[in-house]
């Protein structure tokens, strides 16, 4: 399956650069980034991604309500994290695939296609 729109919520720059490459490396055709949750509820207000990259925490907090807004959607999602998020927050981030940072990137792409595939 070919990657469309991406959506990526990650707090930290370099690897929000390093994800976007990847994605359109593989043929993503728009990748968009935010860093906080705010910034991520509003653009899904209006928009939907075919799929998303999560990093549970972003500079405002958990994003557990972009999360919530993506599963409600049912809009399929990685949770790219190298942390574990706390037992209250973790039926929401559970809702996706689960990907541990550090990853190679044909893992989180091949994880990506994979996740379309069943979807």
């Amino acid at each position: 399956m070919k990657l469309a729109d991406v959506l990526v919520l990650e707090n930290e720059p370099f690897i929000a650069l390093d994800i976007e490459d990847m994605l359109k490396g593989c043929g993503a055709s728009s990748v968009t980034s935010f860093d906080t949750q705010a910034q991520a509820l509003i653009w899904l207000a209006s928009n939907r991604p075919q799929v998303a990259v999560v990093d549970p925490r972003l500079n405002d907090g958990l994003c557990t309500g972009a999360v919530a807004a993506l599963a409600e959607a049912n809009i399929p999602f990685v949770v790219y994290s190298g942390a574990e998020v706390d037992d209250e927050a973790k039926d929401a981030f559970d809702r996706g695939v689960w990907l541990a940072k550090p990853a190679a990137p044909e893992m989180l792409g091949e994880t990506l296609v994979r996740l379309l595939a069943t979807d």
